[in-house]
């Protein structure tokens, strides 16, 4: 039987993408370290009814809970935020010479998603692609969906390392923030819409940068 989209948590992009993001998918949310990309993991942590296991590389697993929190919170005021749904979140720090780097099939677990945040502390290390190619291998057999979280200015020149991950990615979201208007979130590329597959890039505007508070260790305001 065929699987659900996987929600972004982004109800006009949902909608946008005929339901989410397609099963079996690993998808990046590229964006500033400035702008709060990392909202993305949160969202899509909270918006699926399948387990998700979160795997940060930089923070606490009790700072990743209460932005989680924050963020479920957040989609009943803002509307264009969905709602949080029943799937249970499993919160993991992991160090990027060790678990990550080393091979992730164990930090992954049985769970159907998976969030990295931030995927950029893992392209710093040798076995990038080994991880890479892990988390694909898991998210295809499971029907399930990995979220990327790589803070990376888009403006500037990509390093090598994060335009073959973005090349290799099923779906590319780019999180912009303008502190004088809306935040804005473009979906690039997703490979294996439905049928009625609409034309990308596709974009749609939020308000989540003034609304949620950004997380401090990343430096925001």
């Amino acid at each position: 039987m065929a699987r659900d989209a996987f929600r972004t948590g982004v109800h006009s992009l949902d909608r946008a993408l005929g339901g989410g993001v397609p099963p079996g998918s690993v998808a990046v949310a590229l964006g500033d370290a400035a702008s709060a990309v990392e909202l993305l993991g949160y969202r899509a942590a909270v918006a699926t009814e399948r387990d998700t296991r979160y795997l940060t590389t930089m923070r606490t697993p009790a700072t990743v809970r209460e932005a989680i929190g924050d963020a479920a919170g957040a989609g009943r005021t803002l509307g264009d935020l969905a709602p949080a749904h029943s799937g249970t979140v499993d919160i993991r720090q992991v160090g990027v010479t060790g678990q990550l780097a080393g091979g992730v099939q164990p930090s992954l677990g049985e769970h159907d998603a998976v969030v990295v945040d931030s995927f950029r502390d893992v392209l710093a290390t040798d076995g990038w692609r080994d991880a890479f190619a892990e988390i694909r291998d898991h998210v295809h057999e499971r029907d399930g969906l990995a979220l990327l979280v790589l803070d990376v200015d888009p403006d500037e020149t990509f390093a090598r390392p994060v335009r073959q991950v973005c090349r290799a990615a099923d779906a590319v979201f780019e999180y912009r923030a303008d502190r004088a208007t809306e935040d804005t979130l473009t979906a690039r590329k997703v490979r294996g819409l439905a049928a009625a597959e609409p034309v990308l890039p596709v974009t749609v505007s939020l308000e989540v940068g003034r609304t949620l508070r950004h997380d401090p260790d990343r430096g925001h305001q």
